[in-house]
């Protein structure tokens, strides 16, 4: 690794889970660390929930990259049927670009939780939700603002990576950041691939959650 390390702006939106993990740490803090070894430091802007009004948080902090991870704490709630998931989803994404013609997109699958297991009719619409991920990053992807999908579903396993069967524990948190690192490396050459075998996941239930939103700022 070597040259100087820049900043780029990354916008965060869904859940908590983006920002509040199983301990110390969270996947955001884990994909920070893992981009900056790669002399990438990312500036995190925005508000802890800018899907609320995207269109003005994107224009305030003019992202470069937008990351999206919807949890399940909300699509949970048999109202968010796939259909209205997807309206909404891209809803924002429009919004966004209005503020943002140029605006990155990386949209992570929904993980699965406990709910799923014992539940198939939650089983079938988080199914249905990514399905309707894949569909908007297929037909919204353009040349001046391209949408890749981050697969955080594929090596994730709510048994062992999440504290509560819903919540991410530190394993969980270094797959999520992984899938995202992935997505950024493949489709717009930002950073490397996170290394596998997957590194024993530091962080326990005690410490400060890490603020982020200073590059200057180092957590450790």
């Amino acid at each position: 690794m070597s040259g100087a390390t820049h900043e780029v702006p990354v916008m965060i939106a869904g859940d908590a889970i983006g920002h509040v993990g199983g301990g110390a740490r969270t996947w955001r803090y884990r994909l920070w660390r893992h981009l900056r070894a790669h002399d990438v430091r990312l500036d995190l802007v925005g508000s802890d929930d800018p899907l609320d009004d995207i269109r003005a948080e994107v224009a305030e902090h003019r992202p470069d990259y937008l990351l999206v991870l919807l949890g399940v704490d909300e699509l949970r709630r048999p109202a968010i049927d796939p259909g209205r998931f997807e309206a909404d989803l891209r809803a924002s994404i429009a919004d966004a670009r209005r503020a943002n013609p140029n605006l990155r997109i990386v949209l992570g699958h929904v993980l699965p939780t406990h709910h799923a297991g014992p539940d198939p009719e939650f089983a079938a619409r988080a199914a249905g939700y990514n399905a309707r991920i894949d569909a908007i990053a297929a037909d919204l992807d353009t040349d001046d603002s391209p949408i890749v999908v981050a697969g955080t579903d594929a090596e994730f396993d709510a048994g062992d990576h999440t504290a509560d069967g819903l919540h991410p524990n530190p394993a969980g948190e270094v797959r999520i950041a992984a899938a995202f690192a992935d997505a950024l490396a493949d489709r717009f050459h930002l950073g490397a691939h996170y290394p596998r075998p997957f590194p024993r996941a530091a962080g326990g239930a005690t410490g400060p959650r890490p603020h982020l939103d200073r590059a200057d700022h180092d957590p450790e």
